[in-house]
């Protein structure tokens, strides 16, 4: 038997207003690799990752989910196998270690092993300086590593993640290809990135797909 695909979209389509944004008749992305989608803004990546990341149900098709058919309200069990990392950093009105802690809480880890991963991610995303800050003070490159560093320390079996590098400091972009990288080899995370950043994509590896007026052309 093969691999059941991590997803399995079939005949999708996204509208707002009438206006369609999305059209992908069918698409496979294998579990445990790493997926691209690259193209121009408007192009309906991140309304693709955000289906995906079961916070928002097509107009039309089918999208199944380790072969769970995804509907409007997902079994908790289900979202939980995936992490999205937005675009523009979200932050809670709290420390970074707070942040960080958040996730594994509402995932039920105990308190050892909260310690564990945050040591782990606090060391991995070179925070020690900010981990004690109010996330509301960090600058916009410190805040996207809490933003990263909070996806990846719930060691979600997907992991979406949407223009990752926009706000990242150039310094850092390596430690995230590694991350990622390491994440995938040795926990066969699925992940899915939408970006248009042609060095990240370089560095980074994996299946590349491009979309144009919400569909994928190449």
């Amino acid at each position: 038997m093969g691999v059941e695909p991590a997803y399995r979209i079939r005949s999708l389509t996204h509208a707002y207003d009438e206006k369609v944004v999305l059209d992908i008749p069918r698409l496979d992305v294998p579990a445990g690799q790493i997926c691209l989608f690259t193209g121009p803004n408007g192009s309906g990546k991140t309304t693709l990752l955000t289906i995906l990341a079961l916070l928002q149900v097509p107009t039309g098709g089918v999208v199944q989910l380790d072969g769970i058919k995804c509907s409007s309200d997902p079994d908790l069990k289900l979202r939980h196998t995936v992490t999205l990392v937005h675009q523009k950093p979200v932050l809670f009105s709290t420390s970074v270690r707070n942040n960080l802690a958040y996730g594994l809480k509402a995932h039920g880890h105990n308190a050892g092993e909260i310690g564990r991963r945050l040591k782990s991610i606090e060391k991995e995303m070179r925070l020690p300086s900010v981990i004690e800050k109010h996330a509301r003070k960090l600058s916009g490159g410190e805040a996207q590593r809490v933003v990263l560093a909070r996806a990846l320390v719930l060691e979600t079996p997907i992991l979406l993640l949407d223009e990752p590098t926009n706000s990242l400091d150039d310094a850092y972009r390596p430690v995230l290809v590694d991350l990622l990288q390491k994440a995938n080899r040795d926990r066969g995370t699925t992940v899915i990135v939408a970006t248009h950043d042609k060095h990240f994509i370089a560095s980074l590896g994996g299946s590349i797909l491009r979309m144009d007026g919400g569909r994928i052309v190449d």
